[in-house]
């Protein structure tokens, strides 16, 4: 992960991966007003890419109105993540705080020259953060971080054609990056262009064919325009890969409902969907009255 200064490092957490409840223990430490606690928290936010702003505006300007003495280095790293917290929440005065410090400590910092264009998009002003990108990459043309800024604009600025020429002439040269392909297929979603999404999903797949999340997506395109077969065998594939998938086994049941439309004495059709819709009752039983509802669905609509 890019720092503002080499300095700056992350502090380890016990593990990659969080066991069940540690986030919520982590958040309910910190609310104690606990500096190390708090630290804790922020950490495993940026590690885990835990999407919370305004958990970070509170304890993390916590941690700057009374303890900035304690951070050390940290300091700089939470300074950052304040400040993209309150940019994305619409908090202003920690925004501005936040740029102000980082800009004194790192005057001649490419990031923080970026998070000045940050700063202009979050006011509206296209043009200034255009402006401060182009600059970037003038010096810094293979700045990946920053060309994705620039079509971000293109997207807040309501030109999807831009925005999708944009990404097209950046996969040109990165054609790795996962998360623009994602981009990618989203905007052709939007647009309706279900085949190219298609593509984007297939290239994903390359990178991750294990994504629970991309193959679930692409049994959906693939069942959008009318490839059941193959969409049939995306939505089994997921459903091998988290039997209880909810999403894969509603998935299966409309598709085999497609299919079977087109071939009634199928009997391996029959088996799956018999097979699918007895998963699906497992997985309502005893959670309320909607697995009543929809267990009534299964056994007198689709049985």
């Amino acid at each position: 992960r890019e720092s503002c200064h080499p300095s700056v490092a992350c502090r380890p957490l016990a593990s990659d991966a969080m066991e069940p409840g540690e986030y919520d223990a982590l958040v309910s430490r910190a609310r104690s007003g606990n500096t190390s606690a708090t630290m804790d928290l922020l950490q495993a936010m940026r590690v885990h890419k835990i999407r919370q702003p305004e958990l970070v505006v509170l304890h993390g300007g916590q941690l700057l109105k009374s303890s900035q003495r304690k951070l050390g280095n940290d300091l700089w790293t939470v300074l950052e993540q304040v400040f993209l917290a309150a940019v994305e929440i619409g908090a202003d005065d920690w925004r501005d705080y936040s740029l102000n410090q980082l800009t004194k400590q790192f005057p001649s910092s490419v990031r923080v020259e970026r998070l000045k264009g940050i700063q202009q998009e979050s006011m509206k002003k296209y043009a200034e953060a255009k402006k401060i990108y182009e600059k970037i990459l003038a010096d810094k043309p293979e700045d990946t971080v920053t060309q994705k800024r620039l079509i971000a604009i293109l997207k807040q600025c309501g030109k999807p054609v831009e925005a999708i020429e944009a990404i097209n002439n950046y996969l040109k040269t990165f054609s790795t990056d996962a998360d623009v392909w994602h981009e990618l297929a989203e905007l052709y979603i939007e647009a309706g262009s279900l085949q190219r999404a298609l593509y984007c999903y297939e290239e994903l797949l390359l990178v991750n064919p294990r994504s629970l999340y991309h193959v679930l997506t692409h049994a959906e395109l693939l069942y959008s325009t009318g490839d059941f077969e193959l969409s049939r065998k995306y939505y089994s594939l997921a459903a091998y890969l988290d039997g209880a998938c909810l999403r894969a086994l509603w998935g299966l049941i409309a598709v085999n409902m497609a299919l079977a439309e087109k071939d009634k004495s199928n009997e391996k059709l029959e088996q799956l969907n018999t097979f699918t819709i007895e998963r699906l009752k497992n997985a309502y039983s005893g959670v309320g009255p909607h697995g009543k509802v929809a267990t009534a669905l299964l056994t007198n609509g689709l049985s």
